[in-house]
């Protein structure tokens, strides 16, 4: 019997690439009867699309298109193979492909308001927008310069799922994406942040650590696909081929302006 995994850890290109994916798909016979599970490692929900081709056999599952597997799941049962026709031989194959995070979630809260993530006090440039020509096209993402060891800030509160902090090359091509440190935390609403380019060693907080919005979990840095020292913030809904980047709004100067940050433009943060 002919098994084929494949594996596939997709997200924002710029931030992910080259990652690996800790979901496992298995699978043990009983009888005549073939039962597949999954093993999510992540301390995050993990999405999963299984492609069958049965021989004689019989997906229990068949109609359900996703499975989502909840954070640090070993044995989840995706479906049961039954032989069609008990008097003949049976064999399978498969291949499936994986998302960190619920990509069943569509609704959020489009009414957050973040806070900057650096330190009151502290004024800082957005040297690249929303779909921005170095490399942020067709990607809600803003890139904040700042000198490497500036402190960030949780712009929103949620539970730390991954962190990246070993890398130390930076060029400003698109080859080096593969060595982007980078903090991600889940929020309350199944949406993710993604705090990347942070020093070598550049992170405060833990996987798992559930962060307060304000609370410092690291130092910007300039690794990666970088032409320079600086943070990079974006906020998605997780999806297969390439997650959806969102808006976020932001509060700004003394906190009682509520603003969509804009490239070129300095923000200080008063608050």
């Amino acid at each position: 019997m002919k098994v084929f995994f494949c594996s596939l850890f997709l997200c924002v290109n710029l931030v992910f690439s080259g990652m690996a994916q800790t979901t496992k798909v298995f699978y043990e016979k009983k009888e005549q009867e073939f039962v597949i599970y999954a093993d999510n490692n992540e301390l995050c929900p993990v999405s999963l699309i299984i492609n069958l081709d049965l021989s004689n056999l019989a997906f229990s599952d068949k109609d359900k298109k996703v499975f989502v597997i909840p954070p640090k799941t070993e044995r989840f049962r995706i479906g049961k193979l039954t032989p069609v026709n008990k008097n003949d031989g049976t064999k399978f194959s498969y291949n499936y492909k994986t998302a960190l995070g619920d990509i069943t979630v569509k609704k959020y809260d489009t009414s957050f308001v973040y806070d900057l993530p650096f330190q009151k006090g502290n004024l800082f440039r957005v040297h690249q927008g929303y779909n921005g020509i170095f490399s942020h096209q067709n990607e809600k993402a803003i890139d904040f310069t700042m000198p490497e060891g500036t402190e960030i800030l949780a712009a929103r509160e949620g539970r730390v799922v991954q962190i990246v902090q070993n890398n130390t090359e930076s060029c400003p091509n698109e080859e080096c994406k593969k060595y982007n440190n980078h903090i991600i935390i889940m929020h309350a609403d199944g949406t993710f942040g993604c705090y990347a380019h942070i020093k070598y060693n550049g992170s405060k907080v833990k996987p798992g650590d559930y962060i307060q919005k304000g609370s410092v979990i690291g130092y910007s840095g300039n690794v990666g696909w970088s032409s320079g020292p600086h943070l990079h913030f974006a906020c998605f809904l997780p999806a297969f081929d390439k997650w959806q980047t969102l808006e976020t709004k932001f509060r700004i100067d003394n906190g009682e302006n509520v603003v969509l940050l804009m490239e070129g433009k300095e923000y200080k943060r008063d608050y």
